[in-house]
């Protein structure tokens, strides 16, 4: 009996003191928050780890090679109305996530003319990539002019504006574009992606370069 009496006094104690370290934890973190700097680490790590691209493949035979060279972070494809998606890259795709998507052309006398356009993201140079292969599937090419991709778009307007001296717009919808190209002759087009999807995008640009030339 004293035995077992000696047992439950023990556990009561180890466990009197879990508690009373847990609850010192809790009023060292509430005098000690975390700073600036360590929470802007702490969100920067989330924004990285959540971060996903779009990519845009040209392959007319898209095979389970194809899937596997992708980027870790890629979550959307876009492939060719007619290429071919092979068992094996449609299972990969599966597991890893990624949604197929066949883009589809302008329709009839909607295609922009032919132009050169810049594309340019600071953050993501890969999704840039993947609308500039997206532009020459449907027959729109790039070089010239300028339009930046940014989740950031108020300041790289002002950037734009006072360190390179361009006539720059930010774009968060697509009525924006015929309503900034009737004010004045930007520029530079600044694409919000926090409110533009991968092919709202692609479908801007095709715009823009329909709409009016952005040589300077």
């Amino acid at each position: 009996m004293q035995m077992e009496q000696g047992r439950q006094k023990q556990q009561a104690i180890a466990h009197a003191s879990v508690n009373i370290a847990e609850i010192v934890r809790q009023v060292l973190a509430r005098l000690n928050p975390p700073t600036e700097i360590e929470q802007s680490t702490q969100a920067r790590d989330s924004t990285n780890q959540k971060q996903t691209t779009s990519a845009a493949l040209t392959e007319k035979i898209i095979t389970s090679r194809t899937i596997q060279e992708l980027s870790k972070q890629t979550s959307q494809i876009f492939v060719s109305p007619t290429a071919i998606i092979t068992p094996a890259a449609r299972d990969d795709a599966r597991s890893r996530n990624i949604e197929i998507q066949r883009t589809v052309p302008l329709p009839e006398g909607q295609q922009p003319d032919q132009q050169k356009i810049e594309i340019i993201d600071y953050a993501q140079p890969e999704r840039a990539q993947a609308v500039k292969q997206q532009l020459a599937i449907r027959g729109i090419t790039h070089g010239t002019g300028k339009i930046v991709l940014t989740e950031t778009p108020a300041k790289e307007v002002h950037f734009q504006c006072t360190r390179n001296k361009e006539v720059a717009v930010m774009i968060g919808s697509f009525e924006d574009i015929q309503r900034f190209s009737d004010e004045i002759t930007p520029t530079v087009w600044i694409l919000d992606t926090q409110r533009l999807t991968f092919s709202a995008v692609v479908n801007a640009v095709a715009q823009i370069s329909k709409t009016r030339r952005v040589d300077r």
